[in-house]
């Protein structure tokens, strides 16, 4: 989940920014939603001595990012321009 800080750097000027193509701007994004699609991606194994252990999915997760950026190129860029 997003904390306080981080829901405050997400601004019209950033996501302009993004859209336009800044590479930057995309990556200033993906690190603000980075907390909560590891929370989308991660599930709990069971070792064989019982220990729940939580492992991140990292090729789901890049497969989110990528959606997140294409949708930063098209669905956001219609809402903007």
């Amino acid at each position: 989940m997003k904390n306080m800080d981080e829901t405050h750097k997400l601004n019209l000027n950033l996501i302009q920014q993004a859209v336009c193509g800044n590479e930057k701007a995309a990556e200033t994004i993906l690190h603000i939603y980075d907390q909560y699609i590891n929370h989308l991606v991660t599930y709990e194994v069971t070792d064989t001595n019982g220990k729940v252990i939580q492992i991140v999915d990292e090729d789901m997760k890049i497969q989110i990012q990528m959606k997140l950026i294409e949708a930063i190129q098209t669905k956001w860029r219609n809402l903007i321009v």
